[in-house]
């Protein structure tokens, strides 16, 4: 084979290798990456198991493997912070306990304190500030078991003690250096290794040894003593640090130096606290704006765990029940208000035979108020009023109206050049498709009469007909369409003029309330109204009676349907809260909510906890149910916030 074929082979070799694999070039594997997040994870080198395991959900975001070890790494990593934190707090507080003399709870506390450095020692032996940590509870036990050691000595002994470390205090003091080294050396021949007796031996030699050194040293000290007790630690810790280059193991300027240390991270603490606590106070005032009362508490409730009693927080914290309470009320109201004014828009409309309209007025009203009976009454009734239309004209929304006005504009133009049977047939045509529509059954009676008035006497006694129909059944604006449609071509019909006085009679009794008289209808009205003004469950269910009185004895009392409406709503949703549920978060929130939620773990991971908290407040923000990101903001205020 010769170099061309060998290049073209493995050509080939790497395209069929490509396609078996899917079309990618041997990728890394979601197995070989946690495979390597895994060993890192083993070897206690967590940032880089994490990074591994939050690269595996870029690839593949649902992968819960990699979430539960994420999930996992977060949660030991949160436990290895919080007894790291409790080993410093108590390593403080063990050795002011030596300081005040209480030797029982300085070993109470040394014991709590090395417990919980050893458990967050075991899950991060290579964290740098465990290491130096190490050291400082190696000393404390030391430091505790000495103590313990000088409180078991006979009373004796212990007199002597305080009197050799008083007569040395003094002989140091007027310089008697060699007379302290002495008393010293003493104590230290029955309390071995006493910390205290130890630092005084070793400044006492050193002063001997190195007068300008030891004095040097002292200068400092009280210089540096003198600036920390004017609060100007900054400049204290300076001179402390130079007694230091002096002297690596003085106690003194040790001490002085951790105690500037604390006081400058609890003002640190104090300031990061307070930006914090005025952060969520801000964001907590901007969601009551929101009506967003969920998130108000919490905000306010991360601020009091910041710091207790921050500006009015308690105040608003509390005033919140009230606020939700109101809210509520006025969507409550709001909501009846929009339920009368659709439900009157409606019966505008419908009084105006603007049908499409009631019927969109009165759908909106069951959308807001879905139990309205009323309501759905009215939609049917436009609805039949609706068909009935629909049956008789046939109008621009019509599917059918290309081929009705079609045939009308046809049938119009053959009946004025007196093509009356041809005329006749577009009409026909238009009442097989509609056989209510009145223009077409006007130009079907005028096409009979010319061509044929038998025909039209038997047509026309049909159409009265059902007008006398409509008349029994109380119909009375149909009916008196039917007997205008004859009077219009035979203005002489016999019994026409009475028909329509009948009709237009029905129409006006129909208008009246029947069984009460207009006077009875007001008293009644006035009755209603003064009682549903006096408001109370009682009173309005009788206001409630008495307005539906009237709309027996008057149907088309609007005054009175208005108020039955508006009633039967209240009642309904009186105790219902007008809150909506939220809905289902979308795809892309999901997304946004896991993106936010592993970048907090992130930054919790790598320590830096107010950025933590700024992603998991973006995932309370898009998902407020979103549990884990509130704890995990609570664990990390734990943290910060002492």
């Amino acid at each position: 084979m010769n170099r061309g074929s060998i290049k073209k082979f493995l050509s080939w070799a790497i395209v069929i290798g490509t396609i078996m694999m899917g079309g990618v070039l041997y990728p890394e594997s979601v197995d070989e990456i946690d495979r390597r997040a895994t060993d890192y994870y083993n070897n206690k080198e967590f940032s880089k198991a994490l990074g591994e395991w939050l690269g595996i959900l870029e690839i593949d975001p649902e992968n819960e493997s990699a979430q539960k070890k994420i999930e996992m790494l977060y949660e030991e990593k949160h436990r290895k912070d919080v007894s790291f934190q409790t080993a410093k707090y108590l390593y403080r507080d063990s050795l002011d306990s030596i300081a005040k003399g209480d030797i029982e709870k300085a070993k109470d506390n040394s014991d709590r304190a090395i417990a919980s450095f050893v458990t967050a020692y075991r899950i991060d032996p290579k964290d740098a500030e465990l290491q130096i940590m190490k050291e400082d509870m190696r000393k404390l036990q030391e430091e505790v078991q000495i103590e313990l050691a000088k409180k078991r000595l006979s009373e004796g002994l212990k007199k002597r003690y305080l009197a050799l470390m008083k007569e040395a205090d003094a002989n140091i003091k007027s310089q008697q250096f060699e007379t302290a080294v002495k008393n010293y050396k003493e104590v230290l021949s029955f309390v071995p290794n006493d910390i205290a007796a130890m630092e005084g031996l070793r400044n006492a030699e050193l002063a001997i040894s190195n007068r300008l050194k030891y004095e040097r040293i002292q200068s400092l000290l009280v210089a540096g003593i003198a600036l920390f007790d004017g609060k100007k630690y900054k400049e204290a810790r300076g001179d402390f640090n130079e007694v230091l280059g002096l002297d690596a193991k003085n106690r003194e300027a040790k001490d002085y130096i951790r105690k500037i240390d604390d006081i400058l991270e609890e003002s640190r603490n104090y300031e990061m606290k307070r930006l914090q606590a005025e952060q969520f106070y801000l964001s907590g005032i901007e969601n009551i704006k929101n009506k967003n009362f969920d998130q108000a508490v919490d905000d306010f409730e991360n601020v009091l765990a910041l710091i207790k009693n921050y500006k009015d927080t308690v105040e608003r914290l509390n005033s919140i029940d009230r606020l939700r309470r109101e809210y509520l009320e006025e969507l409550k109201l709001l909501k009846l208000k929009n339920i009368d004014r659709e439900f009157q828009n409606g019966l505008i409309a419908y009084a105006d035979a603007r049908y499409k309209e009631a019927l969109s007025y009165f759908e909106r009203t069951i959308v807001l108020d879905p139990a309205n009976d009323l309501a759905k009454k009215y939609i049917q009734r436009v609805k039949d009023a609706l068909k009935d239309i629909e049956e008789e004209v046939v109008d621009n929304d019509s599917p059918y109206y290309d081929v009705v006005n079609s045939l009308a504009v046809s049938g119009r133009q053959l009946y004025d050049k007196g093509d009356y049977i041809g005329s006749r047939q577009r009409w026909e045509k238009i009442l097989r498709l509609f056989p209510k529509n009145r223009l077409a059954q006007e130009f079907l009676l005028k096409c009979e009469f010319r061509i044929n008035p038998e025909a039209f006497s038997q047509f026309a006694t049909k159409i009265v007909d059902e007008g006398q129909n409509f008349l029994r059944e109380k119909k009375y604006e149909r009916a008196l369409r039917q007997f205008d449609l004859i009077q219009t071509i035979v203005p002489t019909y016999p019994g026409i003029g009475a028909l329509i006085a009948a009709a237009k009679n029905g129409m006006e009794k129909k208008a009246e309330p029947p069984g009460a008289s207009p006077q009875e209808i007001e008293a009644r009205y006035a009755k209603a109204m003064d009682l549903y003004r006096r408001g109370g469950r009682e009173n309005t269910e009788q206001a409630l009676k008495n307005f539906r009185w009237i709309i027996a004895k008057d149907p088309n009392n609007v005054k009175a349907l208005i108020n039955v409406n508006r009633i039967e709503s209240q009642l309904r949703l009186g105790g219902v809260e007008a809150t909506e549920k939220r809905g289902a978060l979308t795809e892309k929130q999901k997304q946004l909510v896991r993106t936010y939620y592993y970048n907090g773990i992130n930054y919790y991971t790598n320590n830096n906890f107010d950025r933590a908290i700024e992603e998991w407040r973006k995932v309370l923000a898009i998902d407020p149910e979103h549990e884990k990101a509130r704890n995990n903001i609570r664990k990390c205020l734990v943290l910060l916030g002492r």
